[in-house]
């Protein structure tokens, strides 16, 4: 039987930072700090400077439209390409309307932020589609699956609120 490794190896498997900037965004939206970071870890494992093959940028990994759709729609100004805390609020927002959209399905919300509305939305107009075994896109479900465990595994090192002392 393998036994979990040692706290400080897993907090190094899942890295924490910007917690105040994570917990303050969160609460502005209503959102968990848990499943923030574990989107963050999902898009970026905490490296700002992350770029994906698509144009996405940062912690948060926020491509041009989505930053200008965000933009228009929230009043967030600031380099999102370069400042952390400018991405953060940024994906936290877009969460956020995400949620609203979805009605706080966050399987939905997950897929939405990986592979777009337009995507989620077609497959929401299919009414045998269920979230939790036909995400067509192997990625997506990939993604989902990833966020929602690094949700548990937040939550199980820092607390829900990541106010945990480490």
């Amino acid at each position: 039987m393998l036994s979990e490794p040692p706290a400080a190896i897993q907090r190094a498997m899942y890295p924490l930072r910007y917690e105040e900037a994570i917990r303050e965004a969160s609460r502005e939206h209503g959102l968990e700090p848990a499943f923030v970071a574990a989107v963050i870890y999902a898009e970026s494992r905490f490296r700002q400077e992350a770029v994906s093959h698509k144009g996405a940028h940062g912690l948060m990994q926020i491509t041009p439209p989505t930053a200008s759709f965000i933009r228009r729609h929230s009043g967030i100004a600031g380099d999102y390409r370069r400042d952390p805390l400018v991405n953060l609020r940024m994906g936290v927002w877009y969460l956020a309307y995400l949620e609203d959209r979805y009605l706080g399905d966050e399987r939905l919300m997950l897929a939405a932020y990986n592979s777009g509305v337009g995507s989620v939305d077609g497959w929401l107009s299919d009414e045998d589609f269920d979230i939790r075994r036909d995400i067509p896109f192997e990625e997506t479900r990939e993604y989902v699956s990833t966020v929602l465990e690094a949700r548990s595994k937040y939550e199980e090192l820092y607390g829900r609120d990541l106010d945990r002392d480490t």
